[in-house]
């Protein structure tokens, strides 16, 4: 427990700078869908997953073409929850996180 008596770090609506990192180094990979393309964005996954922190987790992200992540947000519903905690556990080991 940090000094505040919070459990959780709060929620931060702003990147840090190494989650920055971690976002710029995610885009450096393909697009998380198969299509193949060279990932521009990354995509908070809608789905929940035990290793996310909040809702909007900067950690817990996937690479993504920017037309693969309209379609998924136009959907309405992903299953990438599995990838992301995945690709945060790879950029662990990377030293990026």
């Amino acid at each position: 427990m940090n000094l505040t008596g919070r459990i959780k770090p709060k929620y931060n609506p702003t990147p840090t700078k190494r989650e920055k990192a971690y976002h710029i180094w995610l885009t450096n990979l393909p697009c998380v869908c198969g299509c193949g393309g060279q990932a521009t964005v990354v995509h908070h996954p809608l789905q929940r997953h035990p290793e996310q922190r909040w809702r909007r987790d900067h950690e817990f992200v996937t690479p993504m073409t920017a037309h693969c992540h309209n379609k998924v947000h136009a959907k309405g519903s992903d299953t990438l929850a599995a990838d992301a905690a995945w690709l945060r556990q790879r950029g662990i080991a990377a030293g990026m996180l």
